[in-house]
């Protein structure tokens, strides 16, 4: 993973380095974070088969499929406690615009949920922690005439995340007790947000910001359940989150 964030670091640097951007009058960094809620994408498909015998002409019986039944989950399902964080730097152009590079962290508790049945059974899985690092850049705009104390603030952004891969402890699959989800996965990141800021002093905003982020579908890891059958469970993985973030702004 640190190979990867300083390779992106080093493309984002190399752009900004080379572009010729506005005619930059301060700057600022901004530290924000606070919860955030999962409401598009499906963390895992349905998969499963039932089985079926044949019998030969020397009256030999042979079973195949894996009689499963595996049910989708939502985010929330295996999923809870959703906390994103970031850090920004902006170049101002001007009170009301900018372009801000930025390194964001999210995290979740992963949950103890039912996942179906396998070979009759029923199946429970307790997946690991959810965890990612983000890298993009944006622009940054004020939203009608700001006030000398309050201000809002829109913007949009896109990046990478770099999300770790994902496990599963499981009940009642035989001979297998940790299974592989998805792996470490590079996804494409867009988002929109809107901030309110209150300038208590010259040099220092606070505030509060929201709006939505989406990052692509994570690769799935079938080392384990393409031997059980089951490899379509891990063909979803997109995410879109809705932050409620404090933030603090030290204007330089």
């Amino acid at each position: 993973m640190k190979t990867r964030l300083l390779s992106l670091a080093s493309i984002l640097c190399a752009t900004l380095l080379h572009a010729e951007g506005p005619d930059i009058s301060s700057w600022s960094i901004t530290v924000k974070g606070g919860i955030a809620y999962p409401v598009l994408g499906e963390f895992s498909g349905s998969a499963g088969e039932q089985t079926s015998s044949s019998t030969d002409d020397e009256g030999n019986v042979t079973t195949t499929g894996n009689n499963a039944n595996i049910n989708s989950l939502s985010w929330d399902d295996a999923f809870k406690d959703f906390m994103n964080f970031a850090v920004e730097l902006d170049f101002w152009e001007g009170s009301s615009r900018s372009l801000y590079f930025g390194v964001s962290r999210t995290q979740a508790t992963g949950k103890t949920t039912n996942l179906g049945t396998y070979n009759g059974s029923g199946v429970s899985a307790t997946f690991s922690d959810y965890s990612d690092v983000g890298l993009y850049a944006g622009f940054r705009w004020g939203l009608g005439q700001p006030a000398s104390w309050i201000k809002s603030l829109i913007s949009v952004q896109a990046g990478a995340t770099i999300v770790d891969g994902i496990d599963a402890q499981v009940t009642n699959i035989p001979n297998y007790s940790k299974i592989g989800i998805y792996k470490n996965t590079t996804a494409f990141s867009a988002g929109a947000f809107v901030s309110i800021i209150i300038t208590p002093l010259e040099f220092f905003e606070i505030g509060i910001d929201s709006g939505f982020q989406y990052q692509t579908g994570l690769d799935g890891d079938n080392s384990q359940l393409e031997l059980l059958g089951l490899n379509g469970i891990n063909s979803e993985g997109q995410l879109g989150l809705v932050p409620v973030r404090i933030l603090a702004t030290i204007k330089f």
